[in-house]
């Protein structure tokens, strides 16, 4: 077992189930904002798509830790660190979870759908502004080419 985890062997291509171990803390990122849900002959089960290490794994958390990342609203990239700990009651073991905040997604670290969102929002209005240009200046103008350049200019700066 590395870390805190281990993985159970993949079957018909899908991701490697999580296995947390018990009472060794391990840093999870969501990499879904909404869990997949569904009923077995075991009951209810919730699924998240997460990275541990740089690898991603199909998560199925119990519903106190569903209930922890829906009550603080932590969303894709958030980071959260769960600890598997065991109890023991006279002869009765029980299995509860420790959940600690990591980063709720959005503190300075931005998905590559953020960065393709900005370039695109400065794309769009290096060509209005070529619009512009080429009705100030006439049919001679290429609006594609004042486009580009001036979309080249915003990211530079």
């Amino acid at each position: 077992m590395k870390g805190g985890y281990s993985k159970m062997s993949s079957n018909n291509g899908n991701k490697p189930k999580l296995e947390l171990a018990y009472n060794v803390p391990t840093k999870i990122k969501l990499l879904q904002s909404e869990f997949q849900t569904g009923k077995s002959s075991v009951g209810q089960w919730f699924r998240y798509t997460v990275e541990v290490e740089g690898i991603e794994y199909s998560f199925f958390p119990v519903e106190s830790v569903v209930d922890f990342i829906t009550a603080n609203k932590l969303k894709k990239f958030s980071e959260i660190l769960v600890t598997k700990k065991v109890s023991v009651n006279g002869k009765k073991s029980t299995t509860d979870y420790q959940v600690e905040i990591v980063s709720n997604g959005s503190s300075g670290q931005h998905s590559d759908e953020d960065k393709l969102s900005e370039e695109y929002k400065m794309m769009l209005q290096s060509m209005r502004e070529a619009l512009k240009i080429k009705a100030e200046l006439g049919e001679v103008i290429d609006e594609n080419k004042i486009g580009v350049a001036l979309f080249i200019q915003k990211c530079r700066s």
